[in-house]
């Protein structure tokens, strides 16, 4: 399966580690990722952390690996069955660009959320070095990417939330290094209560 796979390679193991801390240092209490795949990331973030954290991902396939370790369902993020105000962080780790609707996605996470609740995109830096040769390799990202914007995203989840963003994982493996040569570009933010 070409997504674990990534996580095989150096920088796949780097990036798991790094983006579960970040998640990990932001969230607090009951969370949900939205678009978990086979759950590797979320696996880590509870390692790390004491949270209560539950998966949604439509792929069948790669949900059944998630139950293996998370509590995990198969459903849409346009249409989240559960309860208004029912989570205190809703995760998307680089899954929203890959949404179909990812407007319906962002309105549904904030109905879902708590007032005040912690709302986090971790998007593929599509301005990156990185992207840039994996898009024109013509692997998993092109063919499955609906977003190629992150700009318009973070706008559309501004309607809802109070955001700010950053570019984070250096494609070198090490602390610093220019925005450019970063893998991944976040929005997150608060819930505004309306």
């Amino acid at each position: 399966m070409v997504y674990e796979d990534f996580y095989k390679s150096d920088f796949g193991k780097y990036a798991l580690e790094n983006e579960a801390k970040y998640v990990a240092n932001l969230i607090k209490n009951d969370a949900l990722s939205i678009g978990c795949g086979t759950g590797l990331i979320e696996k880590e973030i509870k390692k790390m952390t004491e949270i209560n954290i539950m998966c949604i991902e439509k792929d069948e396939n790669m949900i059944e690996k998630a139950k293996k370790n998370l509590i995990a369902i198969n459903g849409k993020a346009e249409n989240l069955p559960f309860h208004n105000k029912r989570f205190d962080a809703i995760i998307f780790i680089t899954s929203l660009e890959f949404i179909d609707d990812y407007k319906k996605a962002i309105k549904e996470a904030a109905r879902v959320l708590k007032n005040n609740g912690i709302f986090i995109a971790i998007m593929l830096n599509t301005n990156s070095k990185y992207f840039k040769e994996r898009y024109k390799k013509g692997v998993y990202i092109k063919r499955n990417i609906q977003h190629l914007e992150t700009k318009k995203i973070e706008k559309e989840a501004e309607k809802f939330f109070k955001i700010e963003h950053e570019y984070i994982l250096c494609m070198n493996m090490k602390e610093n290094c220019k925005n450019e040569e970063k893998a991944l570009y976040v929005i997150k933010g608060i819930l505004n209560v309306q």
